[in-house]
This record gives structure tokens, C-alpha cells and sequence, in this order.
């Protein structure tokens, strides 16, 4: 059983999602949306480092996966991203888990067939390619769980990969 734990960073929210594939296809899913209280960035980035921190000591998974903050007009809403990003990164490194980053482009391009889909579509075909009536996740916590799938469609591809 693959168990892969999909993080989309945020300062305000920061989604995540337990994604765990049997070898029969059937997945089991947890959710959730880490939300710092507003204070200093220092004690913000603290909070997301330590909830990712448990998160990985509780569920033990195989890998995380980590949506890299997309390219902003606005330099420093890019900074804050890759800060809360670089907390959550730093917590699973620091557990042994392997982490790997996906820009958002490639995550819908895996999920859901188009790098230009929105948020909707993309929860849309994760459902459909997960067999789920319905996701109540909210939408954070969604694109956590569609950069896990991502990653758990991507890792078959990276491990036949020899880079030399």
C-alpha cells in the first residue's frame, strides 16, 4: 500500500491530504487545513512546521508531496509561499520521509488531463479517478490531496528514470 501525504502550502491555510493506494486500486483518504492564527510570521511558519511535523510522525507515510508555489506577480506573496512551503518540507525531511515538489501546472496536468483546469475540475476528475461519489474536502485540503495522486501517478515514471 502506497501512503503518500500531499501538502499544499499556505501561510493562512496550509491543506493536507493522506492518499493511501492498495494494490488493488481502492484508496482511503484523510484531509484536513492547517490555519495558523494570525501573530508574527516566525510563529506561523513554527505552527505549520510542527502540524506538518505530527502529521508525518502519526501517519508514517511512504513519501510527501508538496505543491511548489507558483511564479507571482506579487514578489512577496511568492516569498510568503515558499516559506510556509520550506515548513512543511523541513518537518518531513527531518522525519526521514522523502519529499518531492510539483508545480501546480503538472499537478492538473496528471489529475485531471489539462495544466490550465481549474480548481473545480481538477476535485472533479481526482474523484473520478479515485471511484468517489463525493469529496467534502475543502479546497485546500483537495489540492493536497490531487498533488499526492500526482505524485503517486508520477513516482512509477521517476523510479524508471536513470539520471546519469
Amino acid at each position: 500500500m502506497a501512503r503518500i501525504l500531499g501538502i499544499d502550502p499556505g501561510l493562512n491555510a496550509t491543506g493536507w491530504g493522506l492518499l493511501e493506494i492498495a494494490s488493488d486500486g481502492r484508496a482511503n483518504l484523510r484531509w484536513g487545513t492547517i490555519r495558523p492564527a494570525d501573530g508574527p510570521l516566525s510563529e506561523r511558519l513554527n505552527i505549520i512546521n510542527r502540524r506538518v511535523h505530527e502529521l508525518v510522525e502519526g501517519h508514517r507515510p511512504d513519501s510527501v508531496a508538496i505543491e511548489r508555489p507558483f511564479n507571482h506577480r506579487n514578489v512577496r506573496t511568492a516569498i510568503t509561499l515558499g516559506q510556509a512551503q520550506a515548513a512543511a518540507m523541513i518537518a518531513a525531511a527531518a522525519a526521514g520521509v522523502p519529499v518531492h515538489e510539483y508545480p501546480p501546472r503538472q499537478v492538473k496536468e496528471a489529475v485531471a488531463g489539462l495544466g490550465s483546469a481549474d480548481k473545480p475540475a481538477v476535485k472533479q476528475a481526482l474523484m473520478t479517478r479515485l471511484g468517489l461519489a463525493q469529496l467534502d474536502a475543502p479546497a485546500d485540503a483537495a489540492d493536497a490531496l490531487a498533488v499526492a495522486f500526482c505524485h503517486h501517478l508520477m513516482a512509477p515514471l521517476d523510479s524508471r528514470v536513470e539520471v546519469t
